[in-house]
């Protein structure tokens, strides 16, 4: 049977840099990875056996956002089935050789949807913007670390919040990651680890702060690194959103089937950064760039688009608790099977997930899977 997996669970730890997510899922032991595959694999095997190898040659790709793309696409197929629409995978149009990603069909209603991701990277249509004294403090700590000869007994892990608006001290931003270190051992953070209670040191600035915690090395017996942070972007997500949702729409207006076809587009915002936030989104499909009412007329390069579904982070462990929610563009009709979406609703229940969790954990935490990684 050909399946997704080479499943090996024997050991645990976060991925590394140079494993392949596919790779990690295939020998992670702990039990969160058991639904992720099991999910995957069902999906999969639903799929039009001429689309399987696509689909499976990118969940096995050694770039994260081509792994990101396709699982997105296969959320959004399980959406589809799982809410009862008859599902056609890249339907041939009659222009060209342009394929959009579904055409779903349930009673009389018929719509095609387009499913993009924003935040990883230009190939995957709008990186956020880089907050760059962000990027230079992170250097700033490594680089402090190295100076001082710190023993990285265990892996440092950055997570940053908020928006940091002047640039920082070599001295001042690595003194406490540097004590942090200095004042634990590795055995002290393994401990932790069954505590609950993380080794951390917080580092605020104003509106910005950073986390750093200390996670036992992923190769044991080796020197630890310095991981993330876990994203580095400026709060507002609404460019991104925008510059990935207007590409889609302009391809289907020069290759796709006209404006008396419908046309709904999927969005992932796949950075960590963005948060569920009416404004980011309203702003990025509003016609006047500084709106948040949520009927204000679309701009005009989103006019032939009937609706933006929005979905948050849908990396790898959080698909019980990243929001969806469909917003309808005024002057277009929304297929009334989706209408159920325009209240906001959780993936893993959308997309069957839940039903591969089953006892063995309600919330797993994508801690473990992704971070530091794009």
């Amino acid at each position: 049977m050909n399946t997704v997996f080479n499943v090996k669970p024997v050991r645990r730890g976060r991925g590394t840099e140079t494993e392949r997510i596919h790779e990690f899922l295939e020998r992670e032991g702990r039990p969160e990875a058991a639904p992720i595959r099991s999910w995957i694999e069902h999906w999969y095997a639903q799929l039009p056996k001429a689309k399987q190898a696509d689909v499976r040659g990118r969940l096995r790709s050694g770039k994260i956002d081509r792994f990101t793309e396709v699982y997105f696409e296969l959320q959004m197929f399980a959406l589809l089935r799982t809410t009862g629409h008859r599902v056609h995978v890249e339907p041939a149009l009659s222009k060209g050789h342009y394929k959009p990603d579904f055409l779903a069909i349930r009673g009389s209603g018929a719509f095609y949807l387009e499913a993009t991701v924003c935040g990883q990277s230009d190939h995957n249509a709008g990186a956020l913007r880089v907050n760059a004294n962000e990027s230079d403090a992170v250097e700033k700590i490594k680089s402090a670390l190295e100076e001082e000869e710190v023993h990285m007994h265990s892996d440092l892990w950055l997570e940053a919040e908020g928006n940091l608006d002047r640039t920082l001290s070599k001295r001042e931003i690595g003194r406490p990651f540097i004590d942090l270190l200095k004042r634990t051992t590795a055995e002290q953070v393994e401990r932790s680890l069954g505590s609950g209670l993380s080794v951390e040191e917080v580092f605020d600035c104003g509106h910005w702060s950073l986390r750093g915690f200390l996670d036992p090395n992923i190769l044991k017996g080796t020197v630890g690194d310095v991981w993330g942070p876990v994203r580095s972007a400026v709060g507002d997500a609404a460019d991104a959103i925008s510059t990935s949702l207007t590409k889609k729409a302009a391809e289907w207006r020069r290759k796709g089937s006209g404006r008396d076809e419908t046309l709904v587009i999927a969005v992932s915002v796949c950075h960590s950064q963005y948060s569920w936030n009416d404004g980011e989104e309203i702003r990025a499909i509003a016609r006047d760039p500084t709106t948040e009412v949520l009927t204000a007329p679309w701009r005009d390069d989103l006019k032939d688009v009937a609706g933006v579904l929005f979905v948050g982070d849908v990396s790898l462990g959080n698909e019980l608790q990243t929001k969806a929610r469909l917003i309808q563009n005024p002057d277009r009709s929304l297929p009334e099977s989706l209408g159920f979406l325009t209240t906001e609703r959780k993936m893993g229940e959308l997309t069957g997930f839940r039903d591969h969790v089953g006892h063995q954990q309600e919330s797993p935490s994508n801690d473990w899977i992704t971070a530091g990684r794009a």
